[in-house]
């Protein structure tokens, strides 16, 4: 039996604009991860990768639309918001907030020195198998998107 479904022409995959924790560590401290905010440059990043994207799709089709999926951190929803500003509402199929596709959780309000202690044990156990305190492994993170 043939499916009715019809089929995305191009997956692009956007990481988020850059963020206070990318500008700073330490931001993670005071911070929840999924609240840290993007910069001033991010925002414009964000908002050039909009432009780039809508170049790159309105070039290939003639009638086309757009469906994104976004994680629910703060810095990645705000990234959305200004991609989202190179679409017309017309061009925009959905908007689908999945959590499944959120970062890695290195733990609750990182202390700067436990997390460096704490990426050295990493290197000895393996990265892909060492559990973060109150976080999760790489291994953990394959199984949730998988």
């Amino acid at each position: 039996m043939g499916s009715n479904r019809i089929l995305p022409k191009r997956i692009i995959l956007v990481r988020h604009g850059e963020s206070q924790g990318n500008l700073d560590n330490a931001a993670y401290t005071t911070t929840a991860d999924h609240r840290i905010p993007l910069t001033a440059a991010g925002v414009r990043q964000a908002r050039e990768a909009g432009a780039e994207i809508r170049r790159i799709v309105a070039w290939s089709e003639e009638d086309w639309r757009v469906y994104f999926y976004v994680s629910p951190y703060a810095r990645t929803r705000a990234t959305l918001s200004e991609i989202g500003r190179s679409f017309s509402r017309r061009e925009i199929a959905g908007v689908r907030e999945e959590c499944r596709i959120r970062e890695q959780d290195f733990g609750n309000f990182q202390e700067e020195k436990k997390m460096q202690a704490d990426k050295k044990k990493r290197q000895r156990f393996g990265r892909f198998f060492f559990r973060f305190p109150e976080g999760e492994s790489a291994a953990d993170v394959y199984d949730r998107v998988t």
